[in-house]
């Protein structure tokens, strides 16, 4: 337990808020999306709304719910920071990944 990374978390936080793993999945997903919007410029338009409600879909919640808990976390920094962190980790995983499969 003594080399496991110490990850800042609130406690007591009203039962809306989204969890933190569930944060980092839906802004992962959020990101991917708002990339294909970039690499595919030469294609048809993506529906960036269709898109958001597809990942809130996904995930199980809605866009308001996500924005409070969004809002909410960035109350706390440390756990924004750590969120944010987990998204880059999460994120370069799947360039990995991808890398590797060419």
């Amino acid at each position: 337990m003594g080399c496991q990374p110490k990850h800042a978390s609130v406690k007591n936080k009203p039962e809306w808020v989204i969890e933190e793993t569930k944060m980092v999945d839906i802004i992962v997903d959020l990101r991917i999306a708002d990339a294909a919007t970039y690499i595919n410029s030469y294609g048809p338009a993506r529906d960036k709304k269709a898109d958001i409600l597809f990942i809130m879909k996904k995930h199980h919640t809605t866009d308001s719910v996500f924005v409070k808990s969004h809002d909410y976390y960035a109350q706390h920094p440390e756990v924004a920071a750590n969120i944010y962190e987990r998204v880059i980790d999460k994120i370069s995983e799947i360039q990995a990944e991808n890398a590797d499969g060419q």
